[in-house]
């Protein structure tokens, strides 16, 4: 019988479903630390998927799947949906949304402004130009 590596976090029933199938898992189950990293990979791994061409119906379950995995992260870290909403608001009061559909692609500061060391500390996220 072959065997196929899963190697991350699934839902809840997911254990349950494939042994009800007859299938044989080795699974364990995360807390704390461990759990939090494992949501935000999974994180990751949805919203990768949200980047495919979608039809409305797939990008909908897409975007549920996200919003569950954003839900139990805040869970494991005891942030209630108020506290998220809260700073959700906050920073849409201060810094907007997303909905403009502003983009930037350079900037240029000068040499001693704050931001540039900022920028300096996360090379693959902001890579500067020559």
């Amino acid at each position: 019988m072959p065997t196929f590596k899963y190697d991350k976090l699934v839902r809840d029933n997911i254990p349950s479903f494939h042994e009800d199938s007859g299938h044989t898992i080795v699974s364990r189950t995360l807390t704390g630390v461990k759990l939090s990293n494992a949501l935000i990979a999974k994180l990751h791994e949805e919203t990768d998927e949200i980047s495919g061409s979608l039809t409305d119906s797939e990008l909908l379950e897409e975007i549920a799947d996200v919003q569950q995995i954003i839900h139990d992260l805040c869970a494991t870290h005891g942030f209630t949906k108020d506290d998220l909403e809260a700073m959700r608001s906050k920073k849409a009061a201060k810094k907007g949304g997303f909905l403009k559909g502003q983009y930037i692609d350079t900037v240029t500061m000068p040499t001693d402004d704050e931001w540039v060391e900022y920028c300096r500390r996360s090379p693959d996220k902001y890579p500067e130009l020559a």
